[in-house]
């Protein structure tokens, strides 16, 4: 009878010695996936896995992934140092690609570094003070001393390259396990004068079982996924197992799956990168650019659908045309929408579908592309407060694109769900914090929009300026002025409401410290004048065009309500939608 509690497993180890994973490698039946990154280790690394082996210490399972009629697609590569085959391999190694690999090239010398044994690290040879002599336990030895490497190209290796030098520095290469009896012969012959021959070919067999075996029996546990599983599962493998490194997903389970076909996305997204330089500099993720792919080939941008569905011929037909659609889509947010840094970019999703209609903009010629492109900042701005991509984006960006590639096109269509239902109440903006991406970033790309002046110089914000002179984003009630002050609810005031802030250069945020606005900003008033410190203020959304200016006062209630219907008034021009004024705003 099997308990509620019982074990069940999904899938089960086998062991398998290291000698024959090596031999499999070496004959092409167990390969690398071409979506795997390259080889990477140090060869420290290697030496400490060699080291850990040595000692009998666990050193991690395998993972491979059988071949079969369900995903023979994949491209796929020997290990670095392996012969090339062109068989096509049984099996392939999801995780472990590292470790077989520098475990390949250290016991086979197919590397750039030559890894050696010292064999007087590892026990104390027969002399005449101790016939016999003494194999060391483990806890004795000083592995970094015992196990070593050096580049094959470096006067050490070449020191060591012949046998006979390396007997005569009581060293062993690595790759000599499999040849030890010979080794054995030309060392004991070697010393034969020196120390007993039998003796010492005895200490050493003993060093061989216990130190050398491992290196050719290690069983490492095996768990071999079978050939029907799902990619969508060995995409959350690979993002589960690689989250501390190189994160390994779609694109490139997707990479392999179309090199056959002579679709190498890896080139493709590269020379994107080099043909638009935004997309780095708003360090757009590859992936996104095969779910607007998806999105203009099957009118999804679900992961599922662009693992099962998306085809080479699709990424054939739409890549250059959504790598401009992204880099084009940045220039109008760039440069319309103030979004001046990848910080002020509320969804980097909403990009996917404004990238998939964009070649149908680029169609449409004179005067009517103002219109279009006016619609779709609309779609923009009111997909940002509305806050409609906090949840289900990829949803979100489908049902989108089904709509705006008509509705830009022809407004007396249905409009995307954020502009036909646009909602947005005073009482969320003034609440929402830091933490709340869309509102925030929203916000101070809209004062970008407004014409942002920098405090310091006086001058517009534009995104070189801001990158230049390291601009971001600061309180205006400094969070150490706002400790133990109460709100308008008898609440501790939060100094980290959106409202609260503004893009400020470093200089005059130093200058600001923890000082009440109502001193740093007279400073900022002696300075520059009154008429130019308020035009300043308000073209970052903040009025202080009177006497009763709350931050002449330090009243924080007071400014965060001002702010608030500033910043309303501008939502409502830039969406073209009420925002509701309720709780009294």
């Amino acid at each position: 009878m099997v308990g509620a509690y019982d074990a069940d497993p999904v899938f089960q180890a086998n062991p398998a010695h290291l000698e024959y994973l090596l031999q499999r490698i070496d004959a092409g039946s167990l390969a690398i996936p071409d979506f795997q990154r390259d080889f990477t280790w140090e060869p420290r690394r290697t030496a400490t896995l060699l080291r850990s082996m040595m000692s009998r210490f666990p050193a991690g399972t395998f993972l491979f992934w059988a071949i079969g009629a369900d995903n023979n697609m994949f491209g796929w590569r020997s290990i670095e140092g392996a012969p090339t085959r062109t068989t096509h391999p049984q099996e392939l190694i999801l995780d472990g690609q590292q470790r077989l690999t520098s475990l390949y090239r250290a016991l086979n010398n197919a590397g750039d570094e030559r890894f050696f044994l010292s064999i007087q690290e590892f026990l104390t040879l027969p002399s005449e003070a101790s016939i016999d002599g003494r194999l060391r336990d483990q806890e004795e030895i000083d592995f970094e001393a015992a196990a070593f490497w050096y580049p094959v190209e470096s006067k050490e290796a070449k020191n060591l390259e012949t046998r006979a030098a390396r007997i005569a520095a009581h060293v062993i290469a690595v790759d000599e396990h499999r040849n030890f009896d010979e080794w054995l012969d030309e060392y004991a012959e070697h010393y034969s004068s020196e120390m007993d021959e039998k003796a010492t070919k005895a200490l050493l067999r003993r060093f061989r079982e216990r130190y050398l075996t491992p290196l050719r029996s290690y069983g490492f546990p095996v768990v071999t996924l079978p050939s029907t599983t799902k990619i969508e599962a060995v995409a959350t493998v690979f993002e589960t197992l690689n989250s501390t490194g190189k994160a390994l997903g779609p694109f490139e389970l997707l990479t392999a799956r179309y090199y056959p076909d002579k679709v190498h996305l890896r080139d493709l997204w590269d020379q994107a990168l080099v043909d638009h330089e935004i997309l780095g500099d708003f360090a757009v993720d590859a992936y996104s650019l095969l779910q607007a792919v998806t999105l203009r080939a099957h009118n999804s941008a679900q992961r599922s659908d662009v693992l099962r569905k998306l085809t080479a011929a699709d990424v054939q037909a739409h890549w250059d045309a959504v790598a401009r659609g992204f880099a084009r889509s940045l220039e109008l947010l760039q440069a319309e929408c103030g979004v001046v840094t990848p910080r002020l970019l509320p969804y980097s999703m909403i990009l996917v579908p404004m990238a998939a209609v964009w070649e149908d903009i680029a169609k449409v010629k004179g005067p009517e592309q103002v219109n279009i492109l006016g619609r779709l900042k609309k779609f923009f701005w009111c997909t940002v407060f509305s806050t409609n991509y906090d949840q289900g984006a990829n949803s979100q960006a489908s049902a989108d694109y089904s709509k705006l590639k008509y509705w830009l096109f022809d407004p007396s269509k249905e409009a995307p769900e954020a502009v036909a239902s646009f909602s947005l109440s005073a009482s969320t903006l003034k609440a929402a914090t830091t933490r709340r991406k869309a509102l925030y970033a929203g916000l101070l790309a809209l004062t970008v929009t407004a014409g942002a002046r920098d405090f310091h110089t006086g001058l517009k914000l534009t995104a070189d300026r801001v990158r230049a002179d390291k601009i971001d984003s600061h309180h205006v009630f400094p969070k150490a002025f706002l400790a133990g002050m109460k709100d308008d609810s008898g609440k501790a005031a939060n100094s980290e409401l959106a409202l609260n802030r503004a893009l400020i250069d470093p200089v005059t945020n130093k200058a600001i410290g923890a000082k009440a606005p109502s001193v740093y900003f007279a400073d900022l008033r002696d300075t520059v004048g009154e008429k130019e410190l308020v035009e300043i203020l308000g073209s970052q959304l903040i009025d202080a065009n009177d006497d009763d200016d709350p931050m002449r006062e330090d009243d924080y209630v007071g400014f965060v309500a001002r702010r608030l219907e500033d910043v309303v008034s501008v939502i409502e021009s830039v969406t073209g939608h009420a925002v509701a004024r309720d709780d009294g705003e």
